[in-house]
Parts: structure tokens; sequence; C-alpha cells
């Protein structure tokens, strides 16, 4: 009481209200990156079921779609930069990484999923078809990690 009556008596802020404002601030931004992951993730979910309508295509299966090959081969760079993410929340060395980590792969996993949908216009054979589904899966994968590594800070 005494210390409450100093600190108004010199003009000082109540930094309790300050530390609440900023905690309040902090949830709100939180809870709007979920809600931009969570959109991310079933953009990419939705892809991924809409990509079941493309049936293989008879006339193609003599041509090798190399736009699937490319798709998945660049596919597994977001999922590498997600387990260095992941790594960084289990050993503290990794924990300036995180969230360089996530941004680099939403940024990757952007240009294999563009890629991964090229792949499924051209359309192709079976297998073609099958490894641009796998590539929109694995591109995803980043923005499941980021709402479940966002939570933590509700």
């Amino acid at each position: 009481m005494v210390v409450l009556a100093n600190y108004v008596l010199l003009g000082l802020p109540d930094l309790d209200r300050l530390r609440e404002l900023l905690q309040r601030i902090q949830e709100i931004l939180a809870l709007g990156g979920i809600a931009f992951a969570l959109l991310g993730a079933f953009t990419f979910l939705l892809a991924w079921v809409v990509s079941f309508l493309r049936k293989p295509s008879s006339a193609a299966s003599t041509q090798p779609n190399w736009l699937a090959r490319i798709a998945l081969g660049s596919a597994t760079v977001p999922v590498g930069l997600t387990l260095v993410a992941g790594l960084g929340a289990l050993l503290p060395m990794f924990a300036p990484y995180v969230l360089k980590a996530f941004a680099l792969a939403v940024v990757t996993a952007a240009f294999s999923w563009c890629v991964a949908v090229a792949a499924l216009i051209k359309g192709g054979d079976r297998p073609s078809i099958s490894r641009a589904r796998r590539a929109l899966l694995l591109a995803g994968m980043p923005w499941y990690c980021l709402v479940l590594y966002l939570s933590t800070y509700l």
C-alpha cells in the first residue's frame, strides 16, 4: 500500500496494468496467427481433397511428368525446415531459429504447392498424380505444425 502511494506521488505509471495490456495484445496476436495458419492449412488440405477429382490420363502414360517429381522433391525442403523448427522447441540451441525456420518453411511450401497444383493441372499417369498429391500433403506440413506451435502461446 505504501509502495502504491509512492508511485502515485511520483507520477509513475501502474506497471501491472501495462503488463496486463501487453499480455492481452500477445493473446490477440496469437489468435490471429492461429487463424491465419488454420486458413493456410485448410487451403492445403482442400487442394489435396480436390486433387482426387483428377483422373490419370491414358495418353500421358508414355510421357513422364517431371513437374510432379519436381513438386515432390521441392516439398522435402519445407518438411526439413519444419523439423528444424520442431527441434527448436526441444533443444535450446535451436530456439532462436524457430520462427525463422517456420517462415522459410511457409515460403518454400507455397512454391512447392504451386508446382504441385501445376502438376495436377498438367495431369499424367497414376504415379505422377500420386506424387503431386503427396507433394500437396507434405507442403502443408509447416502450416499444420505452425498452428500447433502458435497455440502454445494461448
